[in-house]
């Protein structure tokens, strides 16, 4: 590994730089594509495969989280040492396949395995890029970009669903038909249509230059990463937090479609690309505003303004999620996008202060750590919650609608209080 100084070569130009960063935001909007399509096609898998809520909840959340949680850090220590672009290049041939073999699985057994081969695949992408994003931009620039990409993710959580939504109108009007997989499954058409495009993803990546490294300024003060103390009384209910939001995103996001379903009829397509524009919508708006209005608060309160932040819009989320088990079809499409975009500025000041705390060449790990809580926590456990508060709970009669709202209200309730002490760790 070649690490120089910070001025010893010029930055890639802005065009390479901006290409680099527009090829991450649609390999992120792709990876949650394969991710999160799972959640659209859960009533008919059950069927076939004969798994019940809380199968699925494991399919859709742990499956993915177990590998997420063992090879992410040691993922994001490789990417600060070994070339960035054939890691992502390598993680999408991985999860490509993995999705593939969801669309053959003939047991809840293989398609559990299939779930883990895309997680291992998904775990380099974020803190690899946002090594590569690091090096592809001097400092005064930096946090736009890596904002941008952080908003591809945040698109990629509603687009999935409606590009998810899209492919299976696309199969229900007849893409296979006439061909020997016209016998298939639809939800293992849906699933084919979207590995498939992926794996040739690989080949765009391959525009990526590699950035030199540079060995910029470690930040210093108490609240840096790179200082162990600093990390915990300061700046770890962050990561928390952001991983609580992560868990109540993965919950919300992995069972509003079936909901919508259930309770309301709506047919699966239109559910997928009515509701997952207004999470692109609301998300992507949400982690745009997010970053603005953390650097207000920074101006305005100085150090502890971006968490001040963070606590005040998981409190606004309350609301939202009252509504999410309301009685009409509109209030609960209006509330789910208004949880997201709320959930999206906790995410995106979250997110803010972490990189704030953390010297740039230690941001990869940093983030490794950050996104393996976000699914160990989040894409883990969040699902799981949902299907066990409705059967022990509230009981199979209630529907999803009350699962969901306690899920959202009970946990960003406890985070908030949790991020107490790092508000007060720092000073205006």
């Amino acid at each position: 590994m070649t690490i120089i100084p910070r001025d010893a070569a010029p930055y890639p130009s802005p065009a390479r730089a901006w290409t680099t960063v527009l090829v991450l935001f649609l390999t992120a909007v792709l990876a949650y594509t394969d991710r999160q399509v799972l959640s659209l096609l859960v009533d008919p898998i059950k069927a076939e495969l004969g798994i019940d809520d809380t199968g699925m909840s494991l399919l859709l959340g742990t499956a993915f989280a177990v590998i997420y949680g063992i090879a992410g850090i040691p993922l994001g220590i490789l990417a600060d040492r070994r070339s960035r672009r054939n890691l992502i290049l390598a993680g999408v041939a991985i999860w490509s396949l993995g999705t593939l073999g969801c669309a053959v699985a003939p047991s809840f057994g293989w398609l559990f395995a299939a779930r883990i081969v895309v997680g291992l695949g998904e775990a380099v992408l974020s803190p690899a890029a946002i090594s590569l994003i690091s090096d592809s931009f001097a400092p005064n620039r930096r946090g736009t970009a890596v904002g941008v990409y952080f908003t591809g993710i945040a698109i990629g959580v509603g687009g999935s669903i409606m590009i998810g939504g899209a492919v299976l109108d696309i199969v229900g009007r007849g893409l296979f038909a006439g061909t020997s997989l016209a016998d298939w499954s639809p939800w293992r058409q849906v699933l084919l249509a979207i590995g498939a495009p992926s794996l040739l993803w690989a080949l765009v990546l391959l525009v990526v230059r590699e950035p030199v490294r540079r060995d910029d300024v470690v930040a210093d003060g108490p609240d840096a990463v790179a200082a162990p103390t600093g990390l915990w009384t300061g700046i770890a209910p962050v990561f928390l937090i952001v991983a609580v939001a992560s868990m109540v995103d993965n919950a919300v996001g992995a069972w509003a479609p079936s909901l919508l379903i259930r309770q309301f009829g709506v047919d699966p397509a239109t559910v997928g690309v009515q509701l997952g524009l207004l999470l692109v919508l609301g998300y992507g708006g949400g982690m745009l505003a997010g970053g603005m209005l953390a650097d207000r608060f920074a101006q305005w309160r100085g150090a502890r303004g971006k968490i001040e932040l963070c606590g005040l819009a998981a409190i606004a989320t309350l609301p939202a999620a009252m509504l999410i088990n309301s009685a009409s079809l509109s209030a609960v499409m209006t509330a789910i996008p208004v949880y997201f975009a709320l959930s999206a500025v906790v995410t995106a000041s979250g997110l803010s202060a972490i990189l704030d705390a953390t010297p740039n060449r230690r941001r990869g790990r940093a983030m490794a750590i950050s996104f393996f809580l976000n699914v160990a926590i989040g894409a883990g456990i969040g699902p799981t919650l949902v299907a066990l508060a409705g059967q022990h709970v509230f009981g199979a009669g209630a529907g999803l609608g009350p699962a969901i709202s306690l899920t959202v209200i009970a946990s960003y309730l406890l985070a908030t209080l949790a991020l107490l002490p790092a508000i007060r760790a720092r000073r205006p």
